[in-house]
């Protein structure tokens, strides 16, 4: 069933990320000038075959899971819009490849799974998830042996995971896998590049994220959890998505 959400002026989100006067960035297929948005399962069905599409759809919905999520499939997710099932394996180098070339957002937000947000949206995720790399060992919202690759990062970023590795003590680099992710997912670092194509080059170079992109984190301060908690939730109603609680807590790990 279709539903109408809002009207929105047509905005570039590469060039206009500005949430503060209650705007936001998107458009839909055909690229109208005012835009109604509707359920986005049924604007976005099977219209993702390329990196440019890939962009497209991101913008246009603001942040979305790159596979479906089992218990959440009403949250925009990249596998409807390709008609992929498993859409990771077929999104891969894009999803690096575009997140480093600073034209999308790799995010491991929401529910713990990959996923993309948008430069024009990221401010408000920054400010309604992200905390300070202090604050968070300082509460012990995480482990202890994060905050080695925390200060490793910190130091020398930006470093690859090979070396960065290296500097790890035994008992670190046997979860450093998780612990990456767990950063990542709090917005306190991000891949910057990778280093090569080839399974025996392949990996990821690490830095911290408000290092990467300054912009979006000074942004994040003058707009407050409050406001963007507000914000990400009627986007959320404006795309047809629920807003109970169950999914406010799995996918966007916010108390309810």
């Amino acid at each position: 069933m279709f539903r109408q959400a809002f009207l929105s002026m047509g905005t570039d989100p590469q060039t206009s990320g500005d949430l503060s006067a209650g705007g936001y960035p998107g458009s839909v297929p055909g690229g109208c000038a005012i835009i109604l948005l509707v359920n986005w399962r049924d604007a976005w069905r099977n219209t993702v075959h390329n990196e440019e599409e890939l962009i497209r759809f991101v913008d246009a919905v603001g942040f979305c899971a790159i596979n479906e999520l089992e218990r959440f499939p009403e949250f925009p997710n990249l596998s409807l819009a390709m008609g992929r099932r498993e859409a990771l394996w077929h999104a891969w180098w894009w999803k690096d490849d575009l997140h480093v070339q600073k034209r999308v957002y790799y995010t491991r937000l929401f529910a713990g799974r990959p996923g993309f947000i948008s430069l024009g949206w990221l401010p408000a995720f920054v400010a309604a998830n992200g905390v300070a790399a202090d604050e968070v060992f300082l509460l012990g919202a995480l482990p202890v042996l994060a905050k080695e690759v925390y200060r490793i990062i910190e130091a020398r970023g930006p470093i690859s995971s090979r070396p960065l590795k290296k500097l790890l003590s035994p008992e670190v680099r046997r979860s450093v896998t998780g612990i990456l992710w767990e950063l990542e997912r709090r917005f306190i670092i991000t891949k910057t590049d990778i280093t090569g194509r080839e399974l025996s080059t392949y990996s990821y170079v690490w830095d911290l994220a408000e290092r990467w992109l300054p912009d979006a984190f000074i942004e994040a301060d003058r707009l407050h959890r409050k406001a963007a908690v507000a914000r990400i939730s009627e986007r959320l109603e404006a795309l047809g998505v629920a807003l109970e609680p169950k999914l406010l807590h799995s996918v966007l790990r916010w108390e309810v």
